[in-house]
């Protein structure tokens, strides 16, 4: 919950786990805000936190036992000297368990909102998900944060971008973050959180324009990010190759400090 560089706050908020999205009119049409509830804010009981040095890094390990879904999850930090932090988060699911999908596999953190510029490698430059990104190119991309939001008539999930190599929230000068993965990951950046952008359990059919940016810049990196649908009009889910079944996962990203200008 705080990150500072050569005196730079770099977090308004935590980087905490994340499995949910504001549900889309699709996911709504498929009942999903209901199918899926389970993974909207799972219950994390503390099982054990401890550290140790491993070379020059120090490694700190949080057990959480998730009862509701149920299913065991770790998250551990790895800090080396020069401030980069290389984050693991592990999910370990119950044999035999039924439980259902879930919307994602990831983690989202808050920003000043001063680190509004975003230059990543990956598909582009419009948003795109996993079943819907054969039309965006993979390129380097420079962008705002205040131009990723999409005003669809209803508020819902958007602004994803897939194919990610990196990512880097900056602010105006370049100072910021870098965020890298073994593997390609998904990754967005927006001035509305989740919650803001979420009906809830039914549709209340409010207007993008009415929903109130938040002072911030919410980021999310994501393993996995279910797809949008779209198949047969409303009422179906994404092809199930598009979807996250509940089975074990494990998602390693490296933060890095930018200090110097782009």
């Amino acid at each position: 919950n705080r990150y500072e560089v050569n005196g730079l706050a770099l977090l308004e908020g935590k980087l905490s786990p994340n499995f949910w999205r504001a549900p889309t009119d699709n996911d709504y049409g498929a009942g999903l805000q209901h199918h899926y509830r389970v993974w909207k804010n799972p219950e994390m009981k503390l099982l054990g936190l401890k550290h140790q040095m491993v070379g020059q890094s120090l490694q700190v390990t949080a057990e959480y036992d998730m009862p509701k879904v149920p299913a065991k999850l770790q998250l551990q930090y790895q800090i080396d000297v020069d401030g980069n932090i290389v984050v693991t988060q592990k999910l370990s699911a119950t044999a035999d368990a039924k439980v259902a999908e879930m919307f994602r596999f990831g983690m989202q953190m808050q920003m000043p909102q001063s680190f509004g510029v975003i230059e990543y490698y990956g598909r582009g430059p419009y948003e795109n998900y996993v079943d819907r990104n054969n039309s965006a190119s993979v390129g380097l991309y420079r962008q705002s944060v205040a131009e990723q939001f999409y005003p669809y008539v209803r508020p819902q999930e958007n602004g994803l971008k897939t194919g990610v190599r990196y990512w880097k929230q900056v602010d105006k000068g370049g100072r910021g973050l870098c965020f890298t993965a073994n593997g390609e990951f998904s990754a967005s950046a927006l001035n509305y959180s989740i919650e803001s952008l979420d009906d809830g359990a039914q549709k209340d059919q409010r207007h993008s324009n009415e929903v109130v940016p938040v002072p911030y810049v919410n980021f999310c990196i994501d393993h996995l990010h279910m797809g949008l649908g779209c198949v047969t009009s409303w009422g179906h889910r994404p092809l199930p190759q598009y979807q996250i079944p509940y089975r074990d996962y494990e998602f390693s990203f490296k933060i890095s400090p930018v200090v110097s200008a782009l």
